[in-house]
């Protein structure tokens, strides 16, 4: 029953309890954390990327299969060599990370290896509701790898079903 003032009137209560909307607001804070995924490029920092003129950011990285192709251990800086022997085999050509974020290497002789893992990482995005023309291999090659290694790695996406490559770049200075 509400209070009556000097005058004989009913007061009116004019207090809100914002408890439930409080409440309400962290928890559709906690699902948006929970729910979004991060999405990042697997940037090996042992790969020196080649500069280009005209080069754009790549903005989404949803349905991009990473591929780090490496240059020879002789080419590479003291400080990348260091990198790459602690990430991956001895004489790795290719680099690609799997879902836990391991580093994987594959050689010469792990061509149909390197396809497999192109294929389960397609199969995989797809699972997750990517569709098929959106699945890109992101090719991150390095300044001084033979192009070779690079067409490897595009024609072991293609024996996997990916089509749509994008090239690795930096904006030239």
């Amino acid at each position: 029953m509400a209070k009556k003032n000097a005058r004989g009137n009913d007061e009116v209560n004019g207090n809100v309890n914002l408890s439930p909307m409080i409440d309400c607001c962290f928890l559709l804070l906690i699902f948006f954390v929970v729910n979004a995924t991060q999405i990042t490029v697997a940037k090996d920092p042992s790969v020196k990327m080649p500069s280009a003129v005209s080069c754009s950011e790549l903005k989404d990285a949803n349905g991009c299969i990473v591929v780090n192709v490496f240059a020879d251990v002789d080419k590479m800086s003291p400080k990348a060599l260091e990198k790459y022997n602690k990430a991956y085999p001895p004489n790795s050509l290719w680099g690609v990370a799997d879902a836990n974020g391991n580093s994987i290497g594959y050689t010469t002789g792990q061509i149909q290896e390197l396809t497999d893992f192109i294929k389960k990482q397609k199969e995989s995005l797809k699972g997750r509701g990517i569709e098929d023309g959106k699945i890109r291999l992101y090719l991150r090659g390095d300044l001084d790898a033979p192009w070779e290694r690079s067409s490897t790695a595009i024609r072991c996406a293609a024996a996997a079903g990916v089509t749509n490559i994008v090239f690795g770049t930096l904006p030239s200075k």
